[in-house]
């Protein structure tokens, strides 16, 4: 299903060259994005790129409703968008670390609550045994 008009500008060939050459998430649809552009079949460019027939279709109408924005790892203009998208993961790993933190610190709390609690019932045993021995020993 090639078509005749070309699906990329010059600024979002050169940005899906860059994404398909990364590392991002976004590599596979870039270059499947970039074998129609170049005049393969959606099916052609599903072997291409490593992705199913079915997300090069979504990729292929997401991409024709939304543009470059379709691409998740594009936040600004397409020419950026692979140290965007570099600057965003850096940003998304400290956050994931400052929650993986506050977690930790969740985990060790609860967990110290825990081992009181539960020295807290095994006192209670204790001094329950110890009133039942007095209460015989009174009989």
């Amino acid at each position: 299903m090639s078509t005749a008009t070309k699906l990329l500008k010059p600024r979002e060939v050169t940005a899906c060259k860059k994404l398909a050459g990364s590392g991002l998430s976004d590599n596979k649809r870039a270059a499947a994005l970039l074998a129609i552009h170049q005049g393969q079949t959606q099916a052609q460019a599903a072997e291409i790129s490593g992705l199913s027939l079915g997300q090069v279709k979504y990729i292929v109408t997401r991409f024709r409703k939304l543009g470059m924005s379709a691409l998740a790892t594009v936040n600004e203009s397409p020419v950026n968008a692979v140290e965007t998208t570099v600057q965003s993961n850096q940003s998304k790993t400290k956050k994931n670390k400052a929650k993986s933190d506050k977690k930790d610190k969740k985990d060790k709390k609860a967990k110290k609550d825990k081992e009181k609690n539960k020295d807290k019932a095994k006192k209670a045993k204790k001094d329950k045994k110890k009133n039942k021995k007095k209460n015989k020993n009174k009989k």
